[in-house]
């Protein structure tokens, strides 16, 4: 028989190691492997041999995908288990990107169903954490079309029709799938996104991979996957958060909101939420939380939240209903 579920399930990370990445994390907490570069923190993940490990309580050492077994609807509640069966439908990161991403594209959810890639497309989102003077590549130059942008990748001259824009802390942008896009060097940002790790590669500077081989680009299913419709996603300033919080995100794949220090309770009533600290440090259903820590609170819950100083910020994501 299985223990009660706690009302909340401190997370530890997977770590990513990847090309691109660096050692910032550790400004955040994390304890890196040394000499190694990594770029992404899954605080969130259900992904399989990539699951986040529960850290302290009654499920201490559990995966988030053991969690999921063996509690199901009780752990992402009843909306949640109807719109999504046993499949977990976040992935939460914090990504550092020591050098410039990939320029990429992820599909939607129809493109996966229908090559047998998963059920998940990727839509996502990105709450700036640090940006040293840094920009993001967010959709296309005006006029490009599926010709011109083959053309550019074969010429190796991507950068000529991606659309780069300026990014400061605390910007937020969403991310469709379909939306060409890449991080840039000196970017750190909070994501969440669909459960799911597709990613078709369109350029990568002829860079050679952890392996010391080219990395495995993927022009005719990112082209074909790619929205040429015009619509360019803005990096947006995050308003300060209002008590009870202030939405960010509100769409279909999930929500985010932005939490300050005069938030003083959490309520969960259809499904599930992530908790993540992104300045100060509070306590989370009697758990001590601090900077880029990250907790999950199941379903039907009502926790006290408990500043220790008028500095605490958080993010709160929720799976879409």
């Amino acid at each position: 028989m299985n223990p009660p579920l706690p009302d909340i399930l401190p997370l530890e990370p997977y770590l990513r190691e990847i090309v691109w990445g660096g050692r910032r994390l550790q400004d955040f907490g994390k304890d890196l492997p040394p000499d190694v570069p990594i770029g992404e923190s899954f605080e969130v993940s259900a992904l399989p041999e990539q699951d986040s490990i529960v850290r302290s309580g009654p499920m201490c050492g559990l995966g988030l995908r053991q969690v999921l077994t063996r509690y199901g609807e009780e752990l992402v509640g009843a909306a949640i288990t109807a719109r999504y069966g046993d499949d977990f439908p976040l992935l939460i990161k914090l990504i550092d990107a020591q050098d410039d991403l990939s320029i990429q594209v992820h599909p939607d959810d129809v493109y996966a169903r229908a090559e047998g890639l998963g059920r998940f497309g990727k839509t996502e989102a990105w709450f700036v954490l640090r940006s040293d003077g840094s920009r993001l590549a967010l959709g296309l130059q005006e006029g490009a079309d599926q010709g011109t942008l083959r053309q550019a990748l074969t010429e190796d001259r991507a950068e000529d029709v991606v659309l780069y824009q300026d990014v400061g802390e605390d910007d937020v942008v969403f991310l469709k799938a379909g939306t060409v896009h890449a991080l840039c060097r000196g970017v750190m940002v909070y994501e969440v996104q669909q459960s799911s790790d597709l990613t078709f590669r369109l350029y990568d500077y002829g860079r050679l991979g952890l392996d010391g081989q080219p990395r495995e680009l993927h022009i005719d299913r990112g082209l074909a996957v790619t929205a040429f419709d015009g619509n360019i996603p803005r990096p947006e300033p995050a308003p300060v958060p209002e008590r009870g919080g202030t939405s960010l995100v509100d769409a279909e794949e999930f929500s985010l909101v932005l939490h300050g220090s005069e938030t003083n309770s959490l309520q969960t009533t259809d499904a599930f939420a992530a908790v993540t600290v992104i300045a100060g440090e509070g306590r989370f259903a009697g758990l001590d939380l601090s900077l880029a820590q990250t907790a999950l609170i199941p379903a039907g819950r009502d926790i006290e939240i408990l500043p220790a100083g008028e500095d605490l910020r958080f993010l709160e994501a929720r799976p879409g209903c």
